[in-house]
């Protein structure tokens, strides 16, 4: 009987882990978006960080963090404003009832020359911009874009790159030259990624969630098919044993061999 009783405790239990409320919610995570979009600035500039997904109604019910230490702000948005060195750093948010966002990191440079990124990390199928930024916003000419060592663009006067529905192909290693003043200079470089779309692998799990439970099923089923044929297997057996002892016990001259007569 332990065998059969498996069954339902591991259907149980794989609805419990697989129900769909019990996926969806880790879904329900805070996001971190900035305005500009770029998390490569100048010192002096200004960016504002925004905390995506309140749902609450509670007014100041947002939490900022700035390399793990908690800041004073209790606003859905941060502002930052003549930005320093020491704006450099991980950022993270979260709003009442949902899961803290994933970290943003924001870099502060004194160049005069820098390439700027909307997103260092793309799905795949995403957009992405790619600027040439000047110092202090000053023009820049003879722009010449580079993807792991290869001219890739060039402009006379400055104009953004436009990525559309990005692919593997399109990591790499992005830097500019320009003219700023009728000086040439070169921007470090930015390493941009792209990952598999992790939409495909939800879809796969939300399928999970059904597939596994109806495994449960089928082997809690299976499971006590078996145990109900074993037991009336081993049943009839007795029963044929109980029968023959029966018999012999009832006839008072057994059959012999006519041979050994």
């Amino acid at each position: 009987m332990s065998t059969s009783m498996g069954g339902p405790a591991l259907l149980w239990i794989a609805l419990l882990l697989f129900s769909p409320d019990g996926m969806s919610s880790a879904n329900w995570k805070s996001m971190v978006s900035l305005n500009p979009p770029w998390n490569r600035i100048f010192r002096g500039e200004n960016v504002t960080l925004t905390c995506n997904g309140n749902k609450s109604a509670e007014v100041n019910s947002t939490k900022w963090t700035h390399n793990n230490t908690m800041l004073e702000v209790k606003t859905p948005s941060l502002d930052i404003v003549n930005a320093t060195f020491q704006d450099s750093g991980a950022y993270r948010c979260w709003n009442k009832n949902l899961i803290p966002s994933q970290p943003v990191y924001l870099e502060v440079f004194s160049d005069w020359l820098l390439i700027q990124s909307s997103t260092d990390v793309v799905l795949e199928g995403e957009s992405f911009l790619i600027r040439c930024h000047g110092w202090m916003n000053q023009n820049v000419y003879k722009v010449i874009y580079y993807k792991n060592g290869k001219a890739i663009k060039y402009w006379y006067e400055n104009h953004n790159i436009s990525i559309t529905n990005a692919t593997i192909r399109d990591s790499g290693t992005y830097y500019c030259k320009g003219i700023l003043w009728q000086i040439n200079y070169t921007s470090d470089p930015l390493e941009i990624t792209v990952k598999k779309d992790p939409i495909t692998a939800h879809q796969s799990n939300y399928w999970l969630q059904f597939l596994i439970p109806l495994l449960v099923v089928i082997l809690f089923a299976v499971d006590t098919s078996l145990f109900i044929s074993t037991r009336r297997q081993f049943t009839f057996l007795l029963k044929i044993k109980r029968t023959r002892k029966g018999n012999k016990l009832m006839d008072p001259h057994p059959k012999t061999d006519p041979q050994n007569n």
